[in-house]
């Protein structure tokens, strides 16, 4: 598997770190992963208008993703 680099903030490493958590992950690097997979179940689920529509609570919220 390619070996890539990244250099984030400390902000972005606080995220991490929490999502880590959160998930179980067992590294950041699962963690951005599972990003990506989910990015990519989102744009191959988009509507025409760039959008996805996330329901939570018998509530919807239109997301702009593109």
């Amino acid at each position: 598997m390619p070996v890539t680099t990244f250099n984030i903030d400390g902000k972005m490493g606080k995220t991490l770190e929490e999502l880590q958590a959160h998930f179980g992950a067992s590294s950041k690097a699962e963690v951005l992963r599972k990003a990506v997979a989910l990015l990519k179940i989102a744009a191959e689920s988009e509507a025409e208008d760039g959008s996805i529509t996330i329901r939570k609570d018998d509530k919807d919220q239109k997301i702009i993703i593109k």
